[in-house]
């Protein structure tokens, strides 16, 4: 057996795209992964919105600018839109990720995931901030 078959045989002259061909969308190690990063994110979100925002009759800050001071207010509820977006963000791009991935397109379908991660560490970042102006 020659150098060239035996690497053959072992698999390290195959593409990676093919390598990963028989891998089914929930199994792959690299999706598992940004999607669990991403629930942890949205799980946290939610989690110090509801620790640390209270039913009120007042309205809650929800921007403050430094030049024109408190420019977003509302109702308690509607703070917990920010995370709720997060949700549909990750379930959207999951979806859609899952598409590109049957048709062969890792690379989208992990630029996909990522992208929604970096959104759910921004509203993890915003959720936070709006406690911070609000306790």
């Amino acid at each position: 057996m020659t150098h060239t078959e035996a690497a053959k045989t072992i698999g390290w002259d195959v593409d990676v795209a093919q390598s990963e061909k028989e891998i089914s969308f929930f199994r792959n190690v690299i999706i598992r992964t940004l999607l669990g990063v991403n629930a942890f994110f949205v799980m946290i979100s939610f989690g110090v919105l509801g620790y640390f925002i209270r039913p009120t009759d007042g309205l809650l800050i929800f921007h403050y600018n430094v030049y024109f001071g408190v420019d977003i207010q509302g109702i308690w509820w509607q703070v917990f839109i920010l995370p709720i977006a997060s949700l549909l963000f990750l379930l959207s791009h999951m979806l859609l990720a899952r598409h590109f991935y049957v048709q062969s397109e890792r690379i989208a379908a992990y630029l996909l995931i990522f992208g929604s991660c970096l959104m759910s560490i921004g509203i993890v970042i915003a959720s936070v901030s709006i406690v911070f102006i609000n306790y």
